[in-house]
Order: C-alpha cells, then sequence, then structure tokens
C-alpha cells in the first residue's frame, strides 16, 4: 500500500474515533456534566478539517472514486454541523438537525473506513 493510502486509512480511523468521541462528549454534557459543551465546542475543532485532508489526499495518492467524494461529503457535512449551531440555532428546524447529521458523519465515516 503506498504511503498516501496508509495515510488517509489512519486518517479515516481517526476521524471515526473523533465522532464516536464527540458523541460521547455530549452525551456527558446532556446526562451529567454541562459544563462538557465547551468540551465539545472545543474538540471539533481538532478533527474537523480531516475529512478535507482526506479529499486531497485522494488526489496525491491517486485514490479515486467513492472514497474520494465520501471524504468530501464528510467535509460537507461538518460545515453543515458547525451552520446548524452557529447560524440556524434560532432555527429549530434547521437546528434540531445537527444530531441527525452526527449519525450521517458516523454512517460516512464506518464507510469509509470499510472502503480504505
Amino acid at each position: 500500500m503506498k504511503v498516501w493510502g496508509l495515510m488517509f486509512k489512519i486518517l479515516a480511523w481517526l476521524f471515526l474515533g473523533c465522532i464516536v468521541a464527540q458523541v460521547f462528549i455530549a452525551g456527558l454534557a446532556t446526562f451529567s456534566d454541562a459544563s462538557n459543551w465547551s468540551v465539545h465546542t472545543s474538540f471539533v475543532k481538532l478533527f474537523a478539517l480531516v475529512p478535507l485532508i482526506m479529499f486531497l489526499l485522494t488526489f496525491v495518492g491517486g485514490i479515486k472514486g467513492l472514497l474520494r467524494w465520501i471524504s468530501l461529503g464528510l467535509f460537507g457535512l461538518v460545515v453543515f454541523q458547525f451552520l446548524t449551531i452557529q447560524v440556524f440555532s434560532s432555527a429549530y428546524v434547521i437546528a434540531a438537525l445537527h444530531p441527525v447529521i452526527a449519525l450521517l458523519l458516523f454512517w460516512g465515516s464506518i464507510v469509509t473506513v470499510k472502503r480504505s
């Protein structure tokens, strides 16, 4: 396996782990201590660009097809995830998509890990 493909695979696993951790932190904030919301909002900044890096790696590493577009889609979901809170928090129907997008991020991460 080329080094770029290995890097892609490592980032795919890292992103999946971060999604799981992020949901866990949200659970802690909801059911244990509300101060964990600050951890939730800070932690995402550490991994939000990972799918974009994965997308760029598909060009460097010659990875074509579905993996390229899923990584771009994951980045788009991360952006929309930010927007649901930062821009649309007063539009409750749109803001309520926040946990739904988390489910899509988890599913897309699983697919990416399996295919890489």
